[in-house]
C-alpha cells in the first residue's frame, strides 16, 4: 500500500473555503464533489447518510429550498481550527458560520465540525458534517 501524504492545516482550510465558495455560488455538483461517497450529515433533526454525490446534491438542494425561502444571500466563515486525527485524516472546526439575508442582515449563526480524509484518488474530501448550535461546547445539557 502506498504511503499516505499527511494533510496540512492549510490544505484543510483551503478545502473548507472552496466548499463555502461553491455553497455561495449554489453550485450543487461542486459542493457534492467535496464529499466522499458515502457522506454523512448529522443535524438535530436527524442523521443523513448519503450514498453518492447525486443523493448529496438532492439533500443540499432541499436545504437551499428553506434557505431561499428565508431570503438567504450568502455565507461567511470565521476561523477554522484543525486537528490531526491520523495520517490522512483531519478534523476541521468552523465555529463561526454566519448566514446572511440578501439585504445583508444576519439570518443565523451555526458551527460545523467537518471530518476530512484523503480519498482513494488522493483528493482531500469531507466524510461528515456535524451541525452544532453556537457555543455548544460551553452549553450544559
Amino acid at each position: 500500500m502506498p504511503a499516505i501524504t499527511p494533510i496540512t492545516a492549510d490544505t484543510v482550510e483551503r478545502c473548507v473555503h472552496d466548499y463555502i465558495a461553491a455553497w455561495n455560488a449554489r453550485d450543487f455538483p461542486a459542493m457534492a464533489s467535496f464529499f466522499t461517497e458515502p457522506a454523512v450529515f448529522v443535524l438535530a433533526a436527524g442523521t443523513h447518510v448519503l450514498a453518492d454525490r447525486a443523493a448529496l446534491q438532492a439533500f443540499l438542494r432541499e436545504i437551499f429550498v428553506a434557505l431561499e425561502a428565508a431570503g438567504f444571500g450568502h455565507t461567511e466563515i470565521g476561523a477554522i481550527n484543525t486537528t490531526r486525527c491520523a495520517t490522512g485524516l483531519m478534523q476541521a472546526e468552523v465555529a463561526d458560520i454566519r448566514r446572511y439575508h440578501r439585504d445583508g442582515h444576519l439570518l443565523e449563526t451555526i458551527e460545523v465540525q467537518y471530518t476530512l480524509r484523503l480519498d482513494a484518488d488522493g483528493a482531500l474530501r469531507m466524510v461528515s458534517a456535524l451541525w452544532c448550535e453556537p457555543g455548544w461546547r460551553r452549553a450544559s445539557a
